[in-house]
Order: structure tokens, then C-alpha cells, then sequence
């Protein structure tokens, strides 16, 4: 099927966050990446090199065969990959509904700015069975190509809202708020919990003042010795810290 031109202008914009809230929708490319995520989220579109038509010809849904040239212009990224998706965006969690099962472990992020390190993240909750993730709404956008590619498919899998976490908090007084600051405990020596908050910050300003009055459970990543690097990036921070949860 040819790919029109309003719709081919529609899927090259969407590598903006203003133009993904303003369709609706966001891409997902690479054959791993869509082969992972299709039946995951609603799918309008897969769009392909001719030598992949075959392969995605039941997809359910439209398959639009486009030159190389054609996907160049339609990817966000560096090096084009030879298919690509287009989702329907899923409704956010809402604000007056943040009671969650107190038999789970959660991950909450303040601020994360790279969308690296939240795919990255994303992908480290995965592969340790954290399937929610609340994030501040100044948190960069989950569809972000960047973020889309660096959970190498783990988004279709772990939930990401968008709430306001003082509220988050307050609904849920009765769980653990694990946080990683300079005067925490050592968490290879702290008893932690198997359900809770685990809150981690901005990558140059840390965990903000107001949410630093809800934690309960200071927890510090210590160096090996007095010669260290400023901070660890806080995607390799997280993935210690829950697999030392997950110990």
C-alpha cells in the first residue's frame, strides 16, 4: 500500500513530543523493537523496505511499503532501521486514582531528563519484574524515539505514568519511600523491604527538596574507596539499586 502524503507528513513529525499529544501517536523502529511491541500497544501502522513486506504482511494493520530514501525522512534515527510502527498513544494514569496494591515494588523517577537513561531504565525494571514506573511530568517523554529505542522493547511491557508523586505519596502513606541520598544508609547493608517506592532524581540536581520529606528510607550507593567519579549516572544507579532489592 503507497503511503499518502498527509499521513507520510503526519508519521515524520512525530519525532516531536508536541506533534505526538497533537496526533495521538508515536513510532517504534527497528524489526526487533516492532516485532516485540505489535499486539502490545493499538497499532495504525507498520511501514517497511520492500524486503521486510513479506514479512510483516499480517501485521493487522495498514503496511505501507516505502523507498529507503522515503524512511529516512520518516525516522528519528541516525542510522534508518528497515521497519517501523506507528501506536495509537495509551491513556495516562490520572491523579485522582493513585492508590496502588501495596504487594509490589515500584519505581518513581524525579525529574529524568536523558531519554537514554529512561529507557534505559525502563529496561532494567523490566528484566526485574518492576512492571509500573511513576514519573514527575517534567520526566521526559516515555515515546521519545530515543527513550522508544533504548528499552529495546520493554516499553510495550512496563506501565509509565505521568502523576503528580507528592500526591503519589500521600495516597499511599502506608508504603515504604526508598530514595538514594548523600546521608543514607548503605544499601548493602540496609534491610529493604520487597514492596515500596523506590525514588530516584534528576541526573544533575538529584531528588528534589519537596519529595526528599517523603522518604522514608535513605539509602546510600557507596563508593569502593576515597578515589571515585563525581555520581553514577542515575540509570546504572537504579539498576543497582533494585537488584539489590531483588537480592
Amino acid at each position: 500500500m503507497e503511503l499518502s502524503k498527509s499521513k507520510f507528513n503526519v508519521y515524520s513529525s512525530l519525532g516531536s513530543a508536541k506533534m505526538r499529544r497533537k496526533h495521538g501517536l508515536f513510532s517504534v523502529e527497528g524489526e526487533k523493537s516492532v516485532s516485540d511491541t505489535l499486539g502490545l500497544f493499538d497499532a495504525e501502522a507498520v511501514i517497511c523496505l520492500k524486503e521486510k513486506a513479506d514479512s510483516f504482511a499480517r501485521c493487522g494493520c495498514n503496511l505501507y511499503v516505502v523507498t529507503e530514501p522515503e524512511m529516512r525522512k520518516l525516522s528519528n534515527l541516525s542510522t534508518p532501521s528497515s521497519v517501523m510502527a506507528i501506536y495509537r498513544l495509551p491513556e495516562s494514569g490520572q491523579d485522582h486514582n493513585l492508590r496502588v496494591p501495596a504487594d509490589r515494588l515500584y519505581m518513581v523517577l524525579d525529574g529524568v531528563q536523558d531519554p537514554g537513561n529512561l529507557g534505559t531504565i525502563i529496561r532494567t525494571c523490566h528484566w526485574f519484574g518492576i512492571y509500573r514506573i511513576f514519573a514527575s511530568r517534567d520526566t521526559v517523554d516515555v515515546f521519545n524515539p530515543k527513550t522508544i529505542q533504548s528499552t529495546m522493547g520493554s516499553v510495550a511491557k512496563v506501565k509509565v505514568d505521568y502523576v503528580d508523586l507528592a500526591s503519589l505519596f500521600e495516597a499511599n502513606r502506608n508504603l515504604p519511600v526508598y530514595g538514594t541520598l548523600l546521608e543514607g544508609k548503605d544499601i548493602f547493608k540496609a534491610e529493604l523491604s520487597a514492596c515500596g517506592f523506590i525514588l530516584m532524581g534528576n541526573e544533575g540536581k538529584g531528588i528534589s527538596p519537596a519529595l526528599r520529606t517523603y522518604i522514608t528510607d535513605p539509602l546510600l550507593i557507596p563508593p569502593a574507596g576515597p578515589d571515585h567519579s563525581e555520581s553514577l549516572n542515575v540509570a546504572i544507579a537504579a539498576a543497582v539499586t533494585i537488584a539489590q532489592f531483588r537480592k
